[in-house]
């Protein structure tokens, strides 16, 4: 009785794909059996896989959005703290809160370019700067309350 080869057992299942089997030069015997995930991955070397094809729906249920459809990702705007710059700014420590407030600008202005890292980068940058404004300020008012209040504690009574 004659076994059937590798090769007739391959032909069947590769008939409706595009892949297409590597030559392959005679195989020499091993003196150690190769284990089955080595063995698996030998069998595959040399072949030529097409890519996935793309969905051919370009329906999508946001039409406000600038990305194309076919972008597997579509990073997210980073938040520009532009809030927190602003109250750091206004009722805080004043000289970070400025340096807040532009890098918070910068985040949308480097958005708007395309620079997504840039944006990410100034938006981190705004927010540290816009928490340490607002530290830096309690700091401030604390350090005026005690102040304030050993004056007070030092003066005599009227």
């Amino acid at each position: 009785m004659d076994s059937p080869s590798l090769r007739d057992f391959q032909q069947p299942l590769l008939a409706g794909t595009a892949c297409q089997p590597p030559a392959r030069e005679p195989v020499k015997p091993e003196l150690v059996p190769p284990s089955r995930e080595t063995a698996f991955a030998e069998s595959l070397r040399g072949w030529q896989f097409p890519p996935p094809p793309l969905p051919s729906d370009t329906s999508s249920s946001d039409s406000d959005s600038d990305w194309d459809v076919g972008s597997p990702l579509s990073p997210l705007l980073p938040a520009d703290h532009l809030g927190l710059a602003v109250f750091s700014m206004l009722c805080c420590f004043w000289p970070l809160g400025i340096a807040s407030f532009c890098l918070a600008q910068k985040t949308n202005k480097a958005w708007a370019e395309g620079d997504v890292q840039g944006a990410g980068a100034a938006s981190r940058r705004a927010f540290l700067l816009g928490v340490l404004a607002i530290g830096l300020g309690l700091c401030t008012y604390a350090a005026a309350l005690v102040t304030l209040a050993a004056y007070l504690a030092s003066r005599a009574p009227p």
